[in-house]
């Protein structure tokens, strides 16, 4: 309550004082035309994006939408969607289990492995959907531009989400001869390659663009009990694209792409809470930060690929888009526990995935217009395949160790679950401009989501039942179910003046249900789906001629029947909740002087569990704060271009982001360990130095990232049960972090 009369204060203050400013500004541009004045205030700098289907820029967007282009996340080092997070306060992308991408925007997150089931966050690339949540080990390369989309997006978007959008956008062929490349090096054994080549094949008619990426490095992890480096990785990456413009009103790009990922793991380690206890059996346990006490080296292995078919007709004053897309995605992960002195794993988690999908989009947009609309028809052919294999091996006088083979014998579980998704949507969105300042919004999209699944549970070393984790024997069932929605969208848009955009939006949000992973009691019972609604009023402004960006956004959003997931008992299974969240978020762009550019984004968001009831241990988490939402965050950063005599320029930045401590857990108790929770707070300072040559064709930086070496637990799961038994005082945690002062240089020729 506190929350919303604050925020509506805030709001009513920022309209009169928004409103104020230009008329301040205006009294000597009194004679200045409403045309030139618009034009005055786009910058070079200004990203277009294509959130609503057209063509605009992040001040006309209606609704929180951040935007990265290409130059900029290549200047900050981004190369992946977990390295957003050092640009953008408030979400959290965690890919160091490699079996499981974590992904969550305004308290919206899914932790599960479960074939059919949905992530609440999409990812697109190109606007193909990708259907796994590990698809986010994929890196940026060649890259357009980078869209961040908070909330619902139930109307134009291909996969209906409930919690928000990545969609990335890599740059097509052009009509010229064009070449890129870039190496980089650095600490840990850290190579990095990339490079673009662009030619036109036919005079205008026929373009073609090969573009690459390579990453390399031998991991920043010790690793006491074995050799090597815990993090290491190796991985390449390619894309090529033709584009053909038979005509003036058609243009067709074919695209193709593959890359290829192994190592061994992100930055995996045990958490010690409570009494700091460490069993006999652990032998020669290290556990001291970023060190890494696993047997194996829990080797990961990832093969992308696909490609798409998209057309463009200008036809009817409008464009007419057909977007067919493919994508192959077959992966297979280890994660293991700590080791003890026999050299077996307490936890051994496997996963296997093979995934293929078919997507098609058409889909039109009419002219600009005092009415102009987007209408068009989806489709979605998915087959998922996971298999989990589970390896228990509990230390004695552990929580299960009566029901259980104990270490160093094994008891193994193997998870076979083959899926089927379908998914229909039709979608339309109209805008009709009332006035010149004044316009609404109204759309709505209907989906039709089918899934069937065929479940395989064994043993192959316990054949009969395993009583400690609910497995009865072998267990062999089928089933399907249709969920269908509608999602509307309704906005109203006011420009009180040409450099202030304000607007109220209500939307609906949908992600279809799936299936109960519960112990293996019955796995094909019907899991609800998620049903979204968020109610967000907002500002966007440019100020003091073009001196100051400020966006504003207030929040409210109810998440019913949310599929959470849980290993709760040391046992993995899924079950329906409610969250409730609300917030602010502020982004701003200050430009004192010509060539100094200051960001400043913040983020405030305050969400429980309204009703969250976990049935397989019967706890009530309900009034628990929201898991990967922290309550307070913030980003700010600086760039300044000094311009040398010769005409080239040397350009020093750096950027520092804050966070408060997290729940990574329904129970939310790691926030009893002080020594574990305080460690869930964020503190990363990133810097870099880059000189260009006065044509633009060289290019020499450095770089450092976390230069002051902050330790951050980005994600915990309790593991006591199979390390001893609970209440002893000790709580034992496996740990996901982040990683190590990394710091290297970079250079780069275009043409």
């Amino acid at each position: 309550m506190l929350l919303k009369l604050q925020s509506s204060c805030a709001m009513c203050a920022l309209v009169s004082v928004m409103a104020g400013f230009p008329a301040m500004a205006q009294d000597d541009r009194a004679a200045t035309a409403q045309g030139e004045q618009a034009q005055s205030n786009v910058l070079a700098e200004d990203i277009v994006v294509t959130a609503e289907r057209r063509e605009s820029t992040v001040r006309e967007v209606p609704f929180s939408i951040a935007a990265f282009g290409g130059e900029q996340l290549r200047a900050s080092q981004v190369f992946s969607p977990t390295a957003l997070t050092q640009q953008m306060p408030g979400i959290t992308v965690n890919t160091s289990d490699k079996s499981l991408s974590i992904v969550a925007i305004r308290g919206n997150v899914s932790t599960f492995r479960t074939a059919t089931l949905d992530t609440p966050v999409a990812y697109f690339m190109d606007d193909v959907y990708y259907v796994f949540n590990n698809d986010l080990n994929a890196n940026f390369y060649d890259t357009n531009r980078v869209e961040v989309l908070r909330g619902p997006q139930g109307t134009l978007f291909g996969r209906n989400v409930v919690g928000g959008a990545i969609a990335v956008v890599t740059n097509n062929p052009e009509f010229k001869p064009d070449y890129y490349a870039q190496v980089s090096g650095g600490n840990g054994g850290y190579v990095r390659t990339e490079g673009m080549v662009n030619g036109t094949l036919v005079d205008d008619k026929l373009a073609g663009r090969f573009a690459f990426s390579t990453e390399n490095n031998d991991g920043l992890i010790d690793t006491p009990h074995q050799s090597g480096r815990y993090g290491k990785s190796d991985s390449y990456s390619a894309r090529g694209k033709l584009l053909f413009e038979p005509t003036d009103t058609l243009k067709i790009v074919l695209s193709g792409d593959y890359s290829h990922t192994k190592g061994n793991g992100g930055a995996i380690q045990l958490g010690i809470g409570g009494n700091q206890v460490i069993p006999a059996t652990f032998g020669d346990f290290d556990d001291a930060k970023w060190t890494n006490n696993d047997y194996v080296a829990s080797p990961y292995r990832q093969r992308l690929r696909g490609g798409y078919l998209r057309g463009d007709l200008d036809v009817l004053g409008g464009t007419l888009t057909s977007i067919s897309g493919y994508r192959m995605n077959d992966s297979r992960a280890i994660n293991d526990d700590v080791p003890v002195a026999t050299q077996v794993p307490v936890f051994d988690r496997r996963q296997v995935v093979k995934n293929r999908s078919f997507t098609q989009e058409v889909r039109f947009a009419s002219a600009p217009g005092r009415l102009s609309y987007v209408v068009g028809a989806y489709y979605l052919s998915a087959d998922v395949s996971t298999t989990n294999i589970f390896n228990y091996s509990p230390l004695p006088g552990s929580a299960v160790n009566a029901t259980l083979r104990r270490n160093p014998e094994v008891t193994n579980i193997t998870r076979v679950q083959d899926g089927n998704v379908r998914s229909m949507a039709v979608f339309g969105e109209a805008t009709f401009e009332i006035t010149d300042r004044l316009a609404v919004v109204a759309g709505g999209r209907y989906t039709s989501d089918r899934k069937k699944i065929d479940y395989h549970a064994f043993s192959t070393t316990d054949a009969g039942a395993i009583p400690g984790f609910g497995f009865p024997g072998e267990v062999i069932a089928s089933g399907g179910k249709t969920w269908n929605a509608f999602t509307p969208r309704f906005t109203v848009k006011y420009k009180p003046t040409d450099t202030i955009n304000m607007y109220a939006t209500f939307a609906k949000g949908f992600k279809s249900g799936g299936f109960v992973d519960n112990a293996y009691l019955d796995p094909t019972l019907p899991l609800q789906p998620e049903k979204a609604e968020n109610y967000e009023i907002g500002a966007k402004s440019r100020l003091f001629d073009n001196k100051l960006d400020f966006n504003i956004a207030l929040f409210r959003q109810t998440t019913k029947n949310l599929q959470n997931f849980s290993g709760a008992g040391g046992i993995a299974h899924t079950y329906n909740g409610t969250l409730k969240m609300k917030g602010l978020e502020i982004e701003s762009v200050i430009r004192p002087l010509p060539d100094l550019r200051i960001t400043a984004n913040y983020t405030h968001l305050v969400g429980d569990y309204s009703s969250l009831r976990d049935p397989l241990v019967n706890l009530d988490y309900s009034g628990n704060p929201a898991k990967f939402a922290p309550r307070d965050s913030f980003a700010v950063g600086a760039a300044y271009t000094g311009r040398l005599g010769n005409g080239a320029t040397l350009t020093p930045q750096a950027d520092f982001n804050f966070s408060t401590r997290i729940s990574t857990d329904d129970a939310n108790t790691l926030r009893l360990y002080d020594n574990l929770h305080d460690d869930t707070r964020g503190r990363t300072l990133n810097a870099r130095l880059n000189y260009e040559t006065a044509d633009g064709r060289f290019q020499i930086g450095i770089w450092g990232k976390n230069l002051t070496n902050n330790y951050q637990i980005v994600n915990a799961d309790d593991i006591t049960s199979f390390l001893a038994r609970p209440g002893n005082g000790t709580t034992y945690w496996k740990i996901f972090t982040n990683t190590p002062r990394t710091y290297g240089v970079t250079l780069s020729i275009r043409q």
